[in-house]
């Protein structure tokens, strides 16, 4: 063997599903980082697909590249759903390592590893508890969701050890999937490299970006358990009731299909002039958005853990959150937790702008809660998972 364990990073380069610019990708390369300063060199690997090298924001990992085989790299497209079902446990193999580990589920493979021990990350298990939300009117879609739904449970089924980012998902893949809960462990995430940025600095990033009146912010995806359709009503509930407030959408929306739902609802709100879609937003200059923000509004219905609640309070902003899913787990007390209705987040909303105090309190809390959520200590805890799949010290 010429390493221990290998990490997929594949989650950090440009194109590959929508991992770089959502959760998962910040999952990894907080991960990564925090392994190659754990890690002894020669002891662990990071590889990637053939394409663009990742977005190590930064940091110097070095990585290797995997290789397609020739039928593949002909094809016009799909290239990494073929390489994951006929091309990837052969390329494992290759890394000769004891231990292979994929921060995400679906991207690992599902044929022969060989005695190389798999180690995967659930964050959730999304398609499984919204199986009938999901279905859509496309029957070749439809058909493409199932088959990846059996194919993603079959690697949880088949993995040596699991990594659950939260209580909440442990619990759903013992309960809803029925796995062993001896080889699932528990690992949160951690907060990343957010922190509060100087006051200055955020006036300065704002008033570069236009953002003159105080807003609302929502980080991430718009599907339809995020349950973001009514954040357009509940802005012009919030204005109506006094609240001179803007809300902005982060992430690359634009094109996800649930995209005209929720114009449709800026519309019917009549709020288009206060709605603004970010797109795409770096790290490095994310962590302004979030301390130059009102307060951050998660109305999801289901998460796995939550991400942009920590990084909300690590950047200083109050969080209202719902409090389905992962979100109380994360959240402790250092946010409103509500249930996700217009009624209790437009209420949450008055309260924060009326009640003295609040704001600072949760802000207190807040700082003290993103101190529980360590990439080093997420690092330490995945080393012995990765000591428990391969039955021997690192």
């Amino acid at each position: 063997m010429t390493g221990f364990v290998a990490l997929d990073l594949r989650a950090l380069q440009a194109g590959y599903k929508a991992h770089l610019e959502r959760g998962i990708g910040r999952h990894a390369r907080g991960l990564a980082r925090a392994l190659a300063d754990l890690v002894p060199k020669g002891r662990i690997k990071f590889f990637v697909s053939p394409g663009p090298a990742p977005d190590l924001n930064g940091s110097s990992i070095p990585v290797e590249f995997l290789r397609w085989p020739g039928w593949i790299e002909r094809l016009p497209a799909g290239r990494e759903t073929a390489f994951r079902l006929s091309g990837l446990s052969a390329a494992v193999r290759r890394l000769d390592v004891r231990v292979v580990h994929f921060p995400s589920h679906t991207d690992a493979p599902l044929g022969r590893l060989d005695g190389t021990r798999l180690v995967v990350t659930a964050h959730d298990i999304i398609p499984v508890v919204f199986r009938k939300e999901y279905a859509g009117r496309d029957a070749i879609r439809n058909l493409r969701s199932r088959f990846g739904t059996w194919l993603n449970v079959r690697v949880l089924e088949k993995a040596d050890r699991i990594i659950a980012v939260s209580e909440a998902t442990k619990k759903d893949l013992v309960g809803t999937l029925g796995l062993t809960p001896g080889k699932i462990t528990v690992i949160p995430n951690g907060v990343g490299r957010f922190r509060r940025p100087s006051r200055s600095d955020v006036e300065s990033f704002k008033g570069s970006n236009g953002l003159t009146r105080p807003y609302l912010l929502h980080v991430g995806g718009i599907d339809r358990r995020k349950n973001v359709n009514l954040l357009p009503e509940i802005l012009r509930r919030a204005r109506a009731g006094g609240l001179d407030l803007d809300l902005v959408f982060v992430g690359r929306i634009e094109k996800e299909p649930e995209f005209p739902a929720l114009g449709a609802a800026v519309r019917a709100a009549g709020v288009e002039k206060n709605v603004r879609f970010a797109g795409f937003v770096p790290e490095a200059d994310l962590a302004f958005l979030y301390a130059g923000a009102w307060a951050l509004v998660e109305p999801s219905l289901y998460e796995g853990f939550g991400l942009p609640v920590l990084e909300a309070m690590a950047a200083g902003t109050p969080v209202i959150a719902s409090n389905r899913g992962a979100l109380p787990e994360v959240a402790g007390d250092a946010a409103l937790l509500v249930e996700p209705e217009e009624g209790p987040i437009v209420e949450a909303l008055g309260r924060l702008a009326a009640e003295e105090g609040l704001r600072e309190v949760l802000l207190a809390r807040g700082e003290a809660r993103i101190a529980l959520f360590d990439w080093r200590r997420a690092a330490e805890m995945t080393v012995r998972v990765y000591e428990e799949a391969a039955g021997e010290p690192l």
